[in-house]
């Protein structure tokens, strides 16, 4: 998740920078911070949230499955 929110950041600042930098009508300009730089950043900033609790699924499914087969070896 972690780096999800850096690399969203980063986007956000990049996207804010082509905008300012690059010539262009003030339509264009918010097209390119928003095409740059908050669709980017809220894709990086939602991949990382659902990477994140899929990883946390993931480490409590294997905890479940490491306990119902040492209790399956104890049994045996």
């Amino acid at each position: 998740m972690r780096a999800g929110n850096y690399l969203a950041v980063i986007c956000l600042f990049f996207g804010a920078a082509i905008a300012a930098f690059v010539s262009g009508s003030l339509e264009q300009r918010r097209g390119n911070l928003f095409s740059f730089g908050l669709m980017p950043a809220v894709g990086f900033y939602a991949g990382g949230y659902v990477l994140g609790q899929l990883l946390v699924f993931g480490v409590k499914l294997c905890d479940t499955i490491v306990a119902r087969c040492s209790q399956y070896a104890v049994r045996s």
